[in-house]
């Protein structure tokens, strides 16, 4: 049976240890007692767990530094470029991949710009919505094609289409992302093209 996960269990992040460990290894002044160290992190007093929960994570940040070192200066792989975009797609954050792949954040980005992904914005504006990158432009759409809508920060299905004499072709479409699931109305200026990114494997 699952069991209920408790304020104290929320405690436990990465964030929390890395304080802990700094809090007890200051590099300068007297460092926090154990009994404060566990409580910070959410843990009954038990110098035992303190230590191994510490040790622990040390050794999973060298393994992470390690992996790092090795990749750097390397290219992307195929199956990595397919990977890191079709995660953005589905939501993930730069941040999000970063730690997955053992890439910097600053790769991730630049791989989904050398591939024209559509960037979502850090703060969604709907009003201002981001540009769509260049390579990922059209005129025109199919008719059940998947896109992206920069107005509503989310993958869409083309459902419909209409000639506007003033905005030229305007689609109705149908916002695919969780908080959306409805449809709505976009020029084709605010709609990015997802057909380079299939052709390269990765599934819209």
């Amino acid at each position: 049976m699952a069991t209920r996960k408790t304020a104290d269990d929320d405690k436990l992040t990465d964030s929390n240890i890395e304080r802990v460990i700094a809090l007890l290894e200051p590099t300068e002044g007297k460092p926090i007692t154990k009994k404060d160290a566990c409580q910070i992190i959410g843990i009954a007093y038990n110098t035992t767990r303190l230590g191994q929960i510490i040790e622990k994570y040390k050794e999973k940040k060298a393994k992470e530094a390690e992996r790092r070192a090795a990749l750097r200066g390397k290219p992307a792989t195929q199956d990595e470029i397919v990977y890191i975009i079709q995660e953005y797609l589905e939501g993930n954050t730069i941040d999000g991949i970063s730690k997955a792949t053992y890439r910097s954040a600053n790769f991730v980005k630049q791989l989904l710009e050398r591939n024209n992904v559509p960037i979502r914005a850090t703060s969604h504006d709907y009003f201002n919505p981001e540009l769509i990158p260049e390579g990922a432009m059209r005129d025109r759409f199919k008719v059940g094609e998947i896109v992206y809508s920069a107005r509503y920060d989310s993958t869409a299905r083309i459902d419909a289409e209409q000639s506007d004499p003033r905005h030229g072709w305007v689609y109705r479409i149908w916002l695919l992302s969780d908080k959306w699931l409805q449809s709505a109305y976009q020029e084709a200026a605010e709609l990015a093209s997802l057909e380079h990114l299939r052709t390269i494997g990765v599934r819209t």
